[in-house]
């Protein structure tokens, strides 16, 4: 501190719980990403063409994973420097550039026993361990076969030279994950269990994390890091497989505001269940969604949770072949958060950023090409939904209008009976004298006169929902409606309804052994799965229009909305057919030309 200094700086009082408690805070699954990031960076500094690669090294008859890079290495004293916390060599500090801490702090945790580090610079090769002992977190002391202690850094030249597996001509850097246990293979379990891991992890992981690579840098798995038996093999992230022409089709969508909207369409590879880009890769075929930044992809949706949130993207069928990626520009308003899982937005409350933020630009963004395999991959209903869909909009409409306004009093020229509604105040004695009710006036703008009616266009702004019957386990998988009536999403407002569910089998049993003994009883089965079905449509349809009226009446919040219209809340309204069996009585009593009390007597007499 300076003697004219006008401020005495914050010093750190118990260094040893700073350094634990920033360990121990961050999340152990963004180890892989500091790590690999640090080796990108490094290599792409190289004198020639950079190179990263993972591979297995043998360390005391155990199989651990190395990531090596040949960017410029680090002499004892960098070494020493760069494995302290808020450290780093040749990089510039900020909040959106480069911590000095984010490789050893995410690493620790699962490298208790050690995170080694070993670099080549100008023919030397330099050692230390970082690790935990009895609580502290720290370099490794190191002793000679005699006891002597020969510090935290080592030089291992000659061990590297005896072992021949590396070159002492050129720089490079390499970090080896111990674990936290000598028996650990961190290959395959780099967290030690917690969380558990695939066998092929490693290249999935990445393919879901970096976006793009430095183009002078070349990343390769070698034998036992990926899912091929043999040999060592390129990894490439999803923008170059995409310009490869590894999927079928793609598209670029490019906003005024700098946004780019990549829209990709993996189509089904043979037979299988796997996307064509499966294909000789070493990497994960399924298809996600994601938000871009800085080549990085955050907020990954993948699997089955793409699927489900896909319709509010406006892909309601085909999200396991269609992903989305939302490439934010470099300048764009936001800012990893400081262990770099997440986006955060730099204004306001910061919050967290999300691919469904972006939601109605990638849906009106569609290609017509996309739009037009959405609607190939639909299924084919004969089901009356657009009929039902216009009675659940006209109910919509009646409900809209359910509150109480002020409303001319009988005994009154002008007094008025507020009633439980809002919008008048009282402003004293009516005309009539003392008995004669109190005038009122209107005190909100938002209360029309009584006589009032909404105008078609207002009737418009909150549209029933779509209906979409589902008939496919497939599409009801997708969806996870299974054993569940359907599913509502607000921002499309798409209903997928399941026609598999309970209640729908449970009806047209009833309605068919209620009219077994019709004349044409095949006539009659066509019938009675048509009611059971379109009333099951109705039941769940009429569950979200009367949420809705709440939500558009004010009656409920946000939180309530979301909770009437769960896909559990849906079910419930969809188990009670049993209100709808007299209408599809009388239905088909009036088609058939019969009833069911008549077949109840006919059967009597028969026996």
């Amino acid at each position: 501190m300076s003697a004219d200094s006008q401020v005495s700086a914050i010093r750190v009082d118990d260094q040893d719980f700073l350094v634990t408690s920033t360990i121990e805070r961050c999340p152990k699954v963004m180890m892989v990403r500091e790590l690999f990031k640090n080796a990108l960076e490094a290599a792409a500094d190289a004198p020639e063409d950079g190179k990263v690669e993972f591979l297995v090294s043998d360390v005391q008859g155990t199989p651990k994973l190395t990531i090596w890079n040949n960017g410029p290495g680090m002499d004892e004293e960098e070494l020493a420097r760069m494995t302290n916390l808020a450290a780093s060599i040749r990089k510039e500090k900020g909040l959106d550039k480069n911590f000095g801490m984010g490789a050893k702090v995410a690493s620790l945790p699962s490298n208790k026993r050690g995170l080694r580090y070993r670099s080549c610079k100008d023919g030397r090769v330099h050692e230390t361990i970082l690790c935990e002992r009895e609580g502290v977190y720290g370099r490794l002391r190191r002793f000679d076969t005699d006891g002597n202690d020969i510090g935290d850094v080592v030089e291992v030249t000659g061990l590297i030279a005896s072992e021949g597996e590396r070159s002492l001509d050129a720089d490079w850097t390499e970090v080896t994950l111990l674990g936290n246990r000598m028996e650990q293979n961190t290959v395959e379990d780099p967290y030690d269990g917690d969380p558990l891991q695939k066998r092929f992890w490693l290249a999935n992981y990445l393919y879901h994390r970096f976006y793009t690579l430095p183009g002078n840098v070349e990343v390769r798995h070698m034998e036992g890091t990926h899912a091929r038996k043999t040999g060592s093999r390129r990894f490439r992230p999803i923008s170059e497989r995409r310009e490869e022409g590894t999927f079928a089709r793609h598209e670029t969508a490019e906003l005024p505001n700098g946004i780019k909207i990549h829209y990709i369409y993996d189509e089904p590879f043979n037979d299988t269940s796997h996307n064509r880009s499966v294909s000789g890769s070493i990497t994960s075929d399924v298809s996600t969604c994601a938000v871009v930044f800085h080549g990085e992809m955050y907020g990954v949706l993948s699997g089955r949770y793409w699927t489900i949130e896909a319709p509010t993207f406006g892909i309601p069928f085909g999200a396991k072949h269609i992903s989305v990626h939302i490439e934010l520009p470099d300048d764009f308003a936001v800012r990893p958060e400081g262990y770099r899982q997440f986006l955060r937005y730099i204004e306001g409350e910061q919050e967290q950023v999300e691919a469904s933020d972006f939601a109605v630009q990638v849906l009106e963004h569609r290609p017509e090409w996309l739009v037009d395999l959405i609607h190939a991959m639909a299924p084919n209903t004969a089901d009356s939904s657009d009929e039902i869909r216009d009675k659940l909009q006209e109910f919509l409409n009646r409900l809209r209008v359910r509150s109480n306004s002020p409303k001319i009093e009988v005994g009154g020229d002008l007094s008025v009976n507020p009633g439980t509604g809002r919008g008048a105040t009282p402003t004293g004695a009516g005309s009539g004298g003392g008995t004669s009710a109190p005038r009122h006036k209107p005190d909100d703008l938002t209360i029309v006169p009584s006589g009032a009616q909404m105008a078609r266009l207002s009737q418009n702004l909150e549209r029933a929902p779509k209906l979409i019957p589902l008939d496919d386990n497939e599409q009801i998988e997708e969806k996870q409606i299974i054993g569940r009536a359907g599913r509502y999403y607000p921002k499309s407002g798409e209903l997928f309804i399941n026609m598999k569910y309970p209640a729908v089998g449970e009806m047209f049993d009833q309605l068919i052994k209620e009219y077994a003994h019709t004349p044409d009883p095949e006539v009659m089965q066509v019938m009675a799965r048509g009611h059971s079905r379109n009333s099951m449509i109705q039941r769940v349809g009429l569950a979200v229009v009367f949420a809705l009226a709440k939500r558009l009446n004010k009656q409920w919040d946000e939180e309530a909305m979301s909770k009437a219209l769960e896909p559990e809340s849906l079910s419930l309204a969809a188990d009670n057919y049993f209100d709808s069996m007299q209408d599809a009585r009388r239905s088909l009593g009036k088609s058939l030309k019969t009833s069911r009390i008549e077949i109840e007597e006919e059967t009597e007499r028969a026996a």
